[in-house]
């Protein structure tokens, strides 16, 4: 579902207005999502972020796009910002998440979910953070190694997810890593 707002197209992906309106209907799918809800929350704080930061450095949002996988908010060109400017946009949102995880240490899943998601997040793979991060720094210094980091997290990413997937019976990780390989699939294709 694609909603326009007053400057930025808002996209709201099927699955997710799915799941949304799931929730409601069963308290055993609401036990299950509850948790997942909260770590969407979380989620939404760390885009916030992003966005409050790339506001004030005069950004615009073009995009928001929200999927069972998370939220992306999209910025009208930013190749007119500073490198320094670029460099808090993208650390704002794991910051953001390490700021909650100091504010709520006293709350095991809220500290978890936001370290993990802070550290998750500054992993130098397409599209995450540490990727953008990862680029900007070697730009600044022409160095041209970016394809072969990524493509070594994305090989350390997999067996990791492999090994929590066999020795935890916990598919998270693995999931995720399928995702990040499809949005590399799709904008792959898009840019073609």
């Amino acid at each position: 579902m694609k909603i326009k707002l007053n400057s930025f197209l808002c996209e709201i992906e099927n699955l997710l207005i799915i799941v949304l309106i799931s929730f409601f209907f069963s308290d055993k799918i609401k036990l299950f999502l509850t948790s997942y809800f909260v770590c969407y929350l979380f989620i939404i704080f760390h885009e916030l972020s992003h966005i409050i930061f790339a506001s004030l450095f005069g950004k615009k949002i073009k995009k928001i796009k929200l999927s069972l996988a998370g939220v992306c908010v999209i910025f009208n060109n930013n190749d007119d910002l500073e490198l320094v400017k670029k460099l808090v946009i993208y650390i704002a949102g794991p910051f953001s998440n390490i700021c909650l995880a100091i504010a709520f240490y006293n709350i095991d899943f809220i500290f978890e979910i936001n370290i993990f998601l802070a550290i998750l997040n500054l992993v130098p793979v397409y599209p995450l953070d540490g990727y953008n991060i990862l680029k900007c720094l070697l730009d600044l210094f022409h160095i041209n190694v970016l394809k072969n980091v990524e493509y070594t997290f994305l090989s350390l990413l997999f067996f990791i997810s492999i090994y929590i997937l066999f020795y935890s019976y916990n598919p998270s990780l693995f999931i995720f890593f399928i995702y990040i390989m499809l949005i590399k699939y799709v904008t792959k294709n898009q840019v073609k």
